[in-house]
Formats: C-alpha cells, sequence, structure tokens
C-alpha cells in the first residue's frame, strides 16, 4: 500500500523525492506553484525534475501535485476564471515533467449562481484546460469539497456530474477523507459504507485520498484538518478506510497540520499500525 504525505519543494522537487522514504512514505504531493496565489512562480527547473522523476523511479516513489488554493473553476468572475484556466494548463507542464500522475484541483466555489449553473460552468472550464493541454500520462483530479460557503462537489452526485464528460484517462478524482466527513459523505462508524466504493463510475476515476482526521464534527461543513486518531474520525474511522480491499491499490496522502514535516514520520507510522486490523 502507498502511505506518503504533503511535502515542500522550497529546496527542490528531486529534494523531497529524497525526504519521502526518510519519513516511511512511498508517495508524496506537493503544490505546483505558491498555494496562495498565482504570481510570482518560480520557472520549472527542468534539470531537477528529470533529477525528481529519476529519483522517484529509484525510490519506487509516485506522486501527485496540488495546484494553488486561489484556482476556482467554477467562479462567475471572468477574470479569476480565464486565471484559474491558465494556471491549471500550466500545472499539467509541470506534473509532466516531474513524472507526476495527477495534479489535484479542488471543486470552485460558484457564489450566487447556484450549483447546477457551477457545474457546468467548471465542465467548461475543464474542457478549455484540456483543449490546450499537451501533455500525457496526466490527469486532472478533482477534489471534493467540505461544503464551505458555496463550494461544489460536496456529494457523489455532483463529483460524478462534474467528471461525466470525460474521458478516464483525462479527469479522475481525489476524495478527501474530513472534507467528505465534514460534508456528510462518509460516517466514522461505517465510512466503508459511501456508496462511491461500490460504483464503478466513481472507483474508476478515483486515483488518489487524502488521508486526514478532522476538527470538526460529521456534517459541519468546514474544512479543518487534524492529526491522525485526534479528531472526530478517530482511529477506528480511518482504520476502517485504510483497511478497505477496494482501496489497497489507491495512493494515500496525509494532508495533517503537522508543526513540520519530520512528524509526518509518526503520523505514517500511525498509520501503518492500523493496516489488518
Amino acid at each position: 500500500m502507498r502511505i506518503g504525505c504533503h511535502l515542500s519543494i522550497a529546496k527542490g522537487f528531486s529534494a523531497a523525492a529524497k525526504v519521502a522514504p526518510t519519513l516511511g512514505a512511498n508517495a508524496f504531493q506537493y503544490f505546483t506553484k505558491n498555494p496562495r496565489g498565482f504570481r510570482n512562480a518560480k520557472p520549472l527547473d527542468r534539470v531537477d525534475a528529470e533529477r525528481g522523476r529519476a529519483l522517484m523511479q529509484e525510490l519506487d516513489l509516485v506522486a501527485v501535485g496540488h495546484t494553488p488554493y486561489l484556482i476556482n473553476l467554477a467562479t462567475p468572475d471572468d477574470s479569476l476564471y480565464a486565471a484559474s484556466i491558465e494556471a491549471l494548463v500550466q500545472d499539467l507542464v509541470i506534473a509532466e515533467a516531474r513524472g507526476t500522475y495527477g495534479v489535484v484541483v479542488h471543486c470552485g466555489k460558484p457564489k450566487d449562481q447556484g450549483r447546477e449553473w457551477g457545474i457546468e460552468r467548471m465542465q467548461e472550464a475543464l474542457r478549455a484546460v484540456l483543449e490546450r493541454n499537451a501533455t500525457e500520462g496526466v490527469r486532472i483530479l478533482i477534489e471534493n469539497t467540505a461544503g464551505q460557503g458555496s463550494e461544489i462537489g460536496t456529494t457523489l452526485a455532483e463529483l460524478l456530474a462534474i467528471v461525466e464528460p470525460f474521458s478516464l484517462d483525462q479527469v479522475g478524482i481525489c476524495l478527501d477523507t474530513q472534507h467528505a466527513f465534514a460534508a456528510g459523505m462518509i460516517t466514522r462508524e461505517a465510512p466503508e459504507a459511501f456508496e462511491g466504493f461500490n460504483r464503478p463510475d466513481f472507483m474508476n476515476r478515483l486515483h488518489a485520498i487524502h488521508l486526514n482526521d478532522s476538527k470538526v464534527e460529521f456534517n459541519a461543513r468546514k474544512d479543518r484538518h487534524e492529526m491522525i486518531g485526534q479528531g472526530a474520525l478517530g482511529l477506528d474511522g480511518i482504520a476502517r478506510i485504510v483497511n478497505d480491499p477496494r482501496l489497497e491499490h489507491i495512493p494515500f496522502y496525509l494532508e495533517t497540520p503537522v508543526d513540520k514535516e519530520s512528524q509526518y514520520a509518526d503520523e505514517i507510522a500511525t498509520v501503518r499500525s492500523l493496516l489488518h486490523q
């Protein structure tokens, strides 16, 4: 099973690839550019990217990129909409250069335009990105949301509606356990009962899981991650997820609120201790 975490690439992508195994990780996630802005992004270092690709093969790692938080593919703001499309096109190029199999992007916020409008707006954005996309082997992975404000992608039906028009090798899904719990999609007592785990149209697109405990209670509609076993999902809820045989081939990525990356070693060890319970 692949269990990893989110790592900084401030010292280079290849540096992150070196760090991952020291934490017990055989997968890792990274921000494709500044997570809180579009500007002042460092140009892609192709030498470092190639070095990182080679290291991932040598160390048997896989990685996914995560887009900046400002990307909003469902926004009614035309300027932000255009910038979001441009940023995602760039992120696919970055991911391909680094040998990354996917790029995670949050479902958008249509504000007062309504959920159906937001889903259609997001589909239009994805079409625009894919029309310009010249990369190979990199999927866009749509991440479910906790339901803050006007966020779409808080139900199985909405997630499937967003991705349905696109081929399996173009657009997939990243399931965040905290978001799913806070949105009322999965429960602490039986997360394995989530309907999507029994549906081929969901499972055929599921290529990443953000494994996070929750600071907030079930259906609280807030994005608040917690350390593994210290939140409302708890060790039992997390154990039920990682031991579900339907998920054994999906990479898990921790995004728990550690103070420093070295703490991920304990988080990963905790998750591995739950396996086969």
